[in-house]
C-alpha cells in the first residue's frame, strides 16, 4: 500500500519549544516594518502591506500550534498555558490585521495633499485622521506582548518536556550574562548601534557588552539584521540562528551553568596559639 503523498513525520519533542521562539522572531519582524506615517502618499498601501504581514503572522502562529499539537506530551497546567498563549498571539494577529484594514480606509477618505498639509484643519479631515490613528495604536498594542509571550510559551513547553523526561537533559553550556543576551535576542530587545566605526550593544531595560554579543556570533548562535528596512540605519537587530534557538531552548526553566570553573573562594581562619 503506498503511503500518502502528505504524510509528514511529527515534529520532535527536542525542537518544539525551538519551534514556538520562530514565532517570537516573527512578532519582532512585524514590529520592525516601517511605522506608518499618514503624511506620506503611499501611507494607504502600506496600511495594507502591515495588514497582509499581520495575517502572515497569524498563519505562522496557527503551524506552530498545529505542530506543537503533534508532541505527545501530558497537558499539564503549564503545557496549557503555552498552547492559550500560542493560540492568542494568533488571534491578536488577526485583529491587528483588521484594525490595520480599518486604517486603509480611512486614509482612503483623504486625500494626498490633505494629509500632507498641517497642521491638519478641523472637521472631517481631523476627524477621520483620528479615528485611523487610533486602530493604528490598536494594531499596535495588540501585538506589543507577542514575543515575550512567545518566550514564556517556549519556557513552560520546555520545563514540561523536562519534567516528563521527552527531551534530553543536557543542557548547553554558556555563562549567565550568555543565557540573559540570548533572552533579549528572542523577545528582540538587543541591537547593536554603530556609531561612526564603533560598535554599541543597545538594550533598553538592561547593560550588555559587546564581548558579549561577539561570544554569541562567534559561536553562531545570532545574527544581525537591519532594524529598519531603509537605507543608512545604523542600528542592526539581533536574532537567534537555528542552532540558536535550539541552545536557548536547552537551557528554558533552568539555572544557566557557567562554561568556566569558577575559582573556589578559602576563608582563611585564625588560629590561637596557647
Amino acid at each position: 500500500m503506498t503511503p500518502p503523498v502528505d504524510s509528514r513525520p511529527s515534529l520532535s519533542a527536542e525542537l518544539a519549544p525551538a519551534h514556538v521562539l520562530v514565532l517570537a522572531e516573527e512578532v519582532t519582524a512585524f514590529r520592525d516594518l516601517r511605522p506608518l506615517e499618514f503624511s506620506r502618499p503611499a501611507a494607504p498601501s502600506e496600511a495594507l502591506t502591515h495588514a497582509g504581514r499581520a495575517d502572515d503572522l497569524a498563519d505562522v502562529a496557527k503551524a506552530v500550534r498545529t505542530e506543537i499539537g503533534k508532541v505527545e506530551v501530558y497537558v499539564t497546567p503549564a503545557v496549557e498555558d503555552a498552547y492559550s498563549r500560542i493560540r492568542l498571539l494568533g488571534t491578536q494577529a488577526t485583529l491587528a490585521g483588521e484594525h490595520l484594514r480599518l486604517v486603509h480606509a480611512y486614509l482612503v477618505q483623504v486625500s494626498p495633499q490633505e494629509r500632507a498639509h498641517r497642521p491638519y484643519p478641523h472637521g472631517r479631515v481631523i476627524d477621520t485622521l483620528l479615528e485611523a490613528g487610533h486602530h493604528l495604536r490598536e494594531a499596535s498594542l495588540l501585538t506589543s506582548l507577542g514575543a515575550s509571550d512567545a518566550l514564556r510559551a517556549a519556557t513552560d513547553l520546555a520545563g514540561a518536556l523536562r519534567a516528563q523526561k521527552l527531551i534530553d537533559g543536557r543542557p548547553q553550556a554558556m555563562s549567565p550574562t550568555q543565557y540573559q543576551a540570548l533572552r533579549a535576542t528572542a523577545t528582540g530587545r538587543l541591537s547593536v548601534e554603530d556609531t561612526g566605526g564603533r560598535e554599541w550593544a543597545w538594550m533598553r531595560d538592561a547593560s550588555f557588552s559587546m564581548a558579549t554579543v561577539r561570544s554569541l556570533e562567534s559561536r553562531g548562535w545570532v545574527r544581525r539584521e537591519a532594524h529598519h528596512p531603509w537605507p543608512g540605519a545604523r542600528t542592526a537587530r539581533l536574532y537567534l540562528t537555528e542552532t540558536g534557538r535550539l541552545v536557548l531552548a536547552s537551557r528554558l526553566g533552568r539555572a544557566p551553568v557557567d562554561a568556566r570553573p569558577r575559582a573556589i573562594a578559602v576563608q582563611h581562619t585564625r588560629t590561637r596559639v596557647r
